[in-house]
C-alpha cells in the first residue's frame, strides 16, 4: 500500500474530486474495497506492526495452520463492521446513518487491534501474572 493521493477521479454526485478506493484481497472475504482513508490508517507504521502479531498467539506453535495475523484479521473486522452498518442504513432509515457513520464505524473496526502487544491476550496474562500495579 502506498500513497494515493494522485490517484483522483471526479465525483459526479459530490461535484468534487475523490480518490479511488484500494482493493484488498481477503483470504476469507474475497476482495474487499477500501475507502482512501482506511488505506491511511493502514499504511501507518502502528497498523503495520499488526502483520507480525499472531491474532492466536502461541497457538501457532501447537497449530502451525493457525498463521493468521492481526494485520489480516483487522482488515476483515472493518469490512464486517462496515456490512453490519451498511445493512442497517439500509433496513432502518430512521436511525440517520449517513456515510460519515459508516466510515467511522469501518474505521473503529480496523483500528480495534492497534493496543495488542506480542503473543496477543497470552502477552495480557503474561502481564497480569507479574503483578504489576494498576495493570489493565
Amino acid at each position: 500500500m502506498g500513497d494515493r493521493s494522485d490517484k483522483v477521479f471526479n465525483d459526479p454526485v459530490h461535484g468534487r474530486k475523490k480518490e479511488l478506493e484500494k482493493v484488498f484481497n481477503d483470504p476469507v472475504h474475497g476482495h474487499i474495497e477500501l475507502h482512501p482513508l482506511m488505506v491511511k490508517f493502514i499504511d501507518t507504521p502502528q497498523f503495520q506492526r499488526l502483520r507480525y502479531i499472531k491474532q492466536l498467539g502461541g497457538a501457532y506453535y501447537v497449530f502451525p495452520g493457525a498463521s493468521h495475523n492481526r494485520f489480516e484479521h483487522s482488515i476483515g473486522v472493518g469490512y464486517l463492521a462496515g456490512q453490519m452498518v451498511e445493512s442497517l442504513k439500509s433496513k432502518q432509515p430512521e436511525l440517520g446513518i449517513d456515510d460519515k457513520d459508516v466510515l467511522c464505524v469501518k474505521l473503529a473496526g480496523l483500528c480495534h487491534d492497534l493496543g495488542h502487544g506480542p503473543f496477543s491476550h497470552l502477552f495480557e496474562k503474561a502481564v497480569k501474572g507479574l503483578g504489576i500495579r494498576g495493570w489493565r
